[in-house]
């Protein structure tokens, strides 16, 4: 196609006027550059991948994430990141690799275990460490997570803060955003670049938690003013779980406790805010047997392995009524009933010892019962036991009651006092 002079020079023309702008443009200030974009261009170099080596491969056998917080060398990450160390150190070892894919070897220094926390060190060279803030914001606050997700590479999450989880035994924030498994350990910032938690765990849709940086700060402290004395983390885990347990414990034993009804009875109910209860009954028509039952648990739970958690505590109820048997024939069917225990972990033979158990026949309320009280001896802390109490009406011919608490993770006596107090608190009313 031939061009024409005059449709040549209006092209040019038209040309010139769109370059004006762009003249104009260039001697102008450039455009800010995104808040999460920001951040993490000030902090990437601070953030690292924490891995779990085992020594027979070489290759990677846990992820998470971590961050430099201090000009030492200490590096934060949860507890659970590096659990596979602390139990197995034989077998296992730490390093870190950052964002430009340096690594190196970390040590691991110190633990909070109640609230998922490990500092490391490791030589990571003229790296400026991120401040740590702290953890009340206003409701609604944009905050910024950063981690490396499913090892796919170092990425900064958007989301909001939703202040401190309400009716939980432990302070952890709520944050709508999406962590994902290998985000734990990394550092959640603040507008000014400031540590307000750390990544901790996700519900999915949108519903994720992090420790509060106070926790990191209170552990951090503690590592700075014992610098001459590594601690011996299997100790450390015991004593810091024995005492949280016992606070924990103590504190339900001198509450005034809410009672429930479920048939005749009178019931512990919801003995404080951070359980949760749930009740239903059976609707078979069929049924030889009436069935209501109600359930409480406490939700938080401390992790100790992969497979093994502790620190619940739960209480359940069975309420069952003949529907014209023979005393014989419901006695039968409801005893089949007692002893299947609540599941309070799942920990293994070289976790525990097996349940020792003490059964016996005992009144109160005026009424026979049937009670077993089994405990378990945790191997590497030796000061803690689960433990269960059932409990079983054996006394009337055509109702039938039975009653389960389990703690995980306490002292013997503990248990036992709140036992006493839970029996306490059961009346007949009829």
């Amino acid at each position: 196609m031939t061009i024409g002079k005059s449709t040549f020079s209006l092209l040019l023309s038209g040309l010139l006027l769109l370059c004006i702008p762009l003249t104009v443009h260039a001697n102008q200030e450039p455009i800010p550059k995104d808040e999460a974009e920001k951040l993490f261009a000030s902090h990437s170099a601070s953030i690292y991948q924490i891995r779990v080596i085992e020594l027979a491969t070489g290759n990677k056998a846990a992820i998470g994430s971590g961050f430099l917080i201090d000009n030492q060398g200490h590096i934060a990450t949860n507890f659970h990141v590096v659990s596979n160390y602390v139990h197995q150190p034989s077998r296992y070892r730490l390093e870190y690799a950052s964002v430009d894919d340096k690594t190196g070897e970390l040590e691991l220094i110190d633990i909070d275990v109640v609230h998922d926390l490990a500092v490391t060190r490791g030589n990571t060279g003229a790296v400026k460490p991120i401040p740590l803030g702290h953890s009340k914001l206003s409701k609604g606050t944009r905050i910024f997570s950063l981690g490396n997700p499913h090892d796919l590479g170092f990425s900064v999450v958007e989301g909001t803060y939703n202040g401190l989880l309400e009716k939980s035994l432990f302070d952890k924030i709520f944050f709508s955003g999406s962590l994902n498994p290998g985000m734990s350990g990394g550092p959640t910032l603040n507008h000014a670049g400031q540590v307000i938690g750390i990544n901790v765990s996700t519900a999915g849709n949108q519903l994720s938690f992090l420790v509060p940086v106070d926790y990191l700060k209170k552990l951090l402290a503690e590592v700075l003013q014992n610098q001459e004395e590594k601690p011996d983390l299997t100790t450390r885990i015991e004593q810091q779980l024995f005492s949280h347990q016992e606070q924990f414990i103590n504190k339900l034993l001198k509450e005034e406790w809410k009672t429930t009804s479920l048939g005749p009875f009178s019931l512990p109910g919801s003995i404080d805010d951070i359980f949760k209860c749930w009740g239903d009954s059976d609707d078979d028509k069929e049924a030889l047997m009436e069935h209501a039952y109600s359930n409480c648990f406490s939700e938080d739970q401390i992790f100790l392995a992969q497979r093994f958690t502790t620190g619940g505590v739960a209480y359940t109820y069975d309420l069952y009524r003949s529907k014209q048997l023979s005393s014989v024939h419901f006695y039968n069917l409801y005893s089949g009933e007692y002893g299947r225990p609540i599941r309070v972990n799942s920990a293994h033979k070289d976790d525990v010892d097996n349940y020792q158990c003490h059964m016996d026949f005992v009144t109160f309320t005026g009424k026979e019962w049937k009670m077993a009280f089994c405990s378990r001896q945790y191997l590497k802390y030796p000061s803690l036991y689960d433990t269960t109490v059932s409990v079983a009406l054996v006394s009337e011919s055509d109702i039938g009651l039975v009653i389960q608490l389990t703690a995980a993770g306490v002292g013997k006596d503990t248990a036992i006092a709140l036992t006493r107090k839970f029996i306490e608190h059961i009346t007949w009313q009829k």
